[in-house]
């Protein structure tokens, strides 16, 4: 099997996410220039828009500081969509790292710490979802 870009990679995690945020009644809009905002959400019904930067794992970037974007993520099957600025809070025990000394840090597998945090911010899994349109279909 071929080994997949960086784009598409980012391009299938895009339509999983956006996959979970119709069921959750969001629409998903593309800016036409990224500026640190791959995807818009918004719900009609709630008024509720997110600015999403999308990420293959749990992140924390100086650059997204007070800039009202929220961070999308997979982690076991599950996507969390948090304020950058609420994520940034949970993991200040990470602030002291060489890494966030340079303006970045990430990591891999949410620890079971992780997992209780980020709760609140669980927005879901795109295979239940997948299998009900290809129930109804």
């Amino acid at each position: 099997m071929t080994k997949l870009s960086s784009e598409a990679v980012e391009a299938i995690n895009r339509n999983a996410l956006v996959t979970v945020a119709l069921k959750r009644g969001f629409n998903a809009y593309l800016p036409v220039c990224d500026e640190g905002i791959d995807l818009i959400l918004h719900s009609e019904s709630t008024n509720d828009t997110r600015l999403v930067q999308l990420k293959g794992r749990w992140t924390i970037d100086r650059k997204y500081i007070g800039r009202n974007i929220w961070i999308a993520f997979p982690d076991r099957g599950s996507w969390y969509v948090i304020p950058h600025d609420s994520l940034l809070e949970l993991g200040e025990r990470h602030t002291n790292t060489d890494s966030w000394q340079k303006g970045t840090y990430s990591k891999g597998s949410l620890s079971k710490q992780d997992l209780a945090e980020l709760q609140p911010y669980r927005f879901g899994s795109p295979d239940p979802i997948m299998d009900e349109a290809a129930a109804e279909a």
